[in-house]
């Protein structure tokens, strides 16, 4: 069976995963695998979504990259020309 693990700071996975108060502060292990069961997972609302993703990484990246036509290339060759020459 095929599976993901990664060293995670417990408080990153806080309003994501329950976990007991001993783990707060401490390095855990995350393994992800796949199930036989094919139950669907409830829909989540942005709300629930809000909820997961408040005081993350993730959280704080929202809203760095406005939403527009521009491309990834197109902020990367913005960003290129400005900082290129920066010391």
């Amino acid at each position: 069976m095929e599976a993901v693990r990664q060293i995670v700071d417990s408080n990153s996975l806080s309003g994501i995963i329950p976990l007991p108060v001993s783990f707060r502060g401490k390095k855990v292990e995350v393994v992800v695998s796949l199930t036989e069961d094919e139950m669907e997972l409830p829909p989540l609302s942005e709300v629930d979504i809000d909820a997961m993703l408040k005081g993350s990484i993730t959280e704080s990246l929202i809203g760095i990259l406005s939403r527009s036509d521009k491309t990834l290339a197109d902020y990367r060759a913005e960003r290129l020309s400005r900082y290129e020459c920066a010391d």
